[in-house]
């Protein structure tokens, strides 16, 4: 896949941010009001001090992943998705690259995530990263039933 580009959010990519996680979620779950709350208004990620990254293959969205602002230390990593047809080929390792940079850049030490225990695979790419479980300490998402923390250091 040497021709996919990892993007920063653009406003042409909005529609392909909801869109490509409706599907996914969808696949096992319902979209919640809190996904619908960050997938709508993509802007407010921005204005928080958040980021949006898109994988991108000959100028078609095939990937996504945020950035949320969570407080001045931390990020937290969700809604990443990867179109059916593209998976399996390291495009979820561009975008978490990518998503670690950003919260390197923005002097994060600690980005953390909401996932579900079904998604075996998405829990092989968080570990791989070095992302922990710890104790899960939030209710934003009714599917969520797994917290894990990547501690950055300077």
């Amino acid at each position: 896949m040497r021709n996919i580009k990892i993007q920063k959010f653009r406003e042409k990519f909005s529609e392909d941010f909801y869109t490509l996680n409706k599907v996914w979620i969808e696949e096992s779950w319902v979209l919640e009001d809190s996904d619908k709350k960050d997938l709508l208004n993509p802007r407010k990620i921005l204005e928080k001090g958040g980021q949006i990254f898109f994988a991108v293959a000959n100028d078609n969205v095939v990937g996504t992943v945020a950035m949320i602002f969570s407080s001045k230390n931390r990020f937290e990593l969700a809604k990443m998705t990867v179109k059916k047809d593209y998976r399996g080929y390291g495009i979820a390792n561009l975008l978490m690259d990518r998503c670690i940079q950003f919260a390197k850049d923005n002097l994060a030490k600690e980005v953390f995530l909401i996932s579900n225990d079904s998604l075996k695979i998405a829990r092989i790419l968080y570990e791989k990263y070095g992302f922990i479980e710890v104790e899960l300490d939030s209710k934003k998402y009714e599917r969520g039933n797994v917290k894990m923390i990547l501690k950055l250091t300077p």
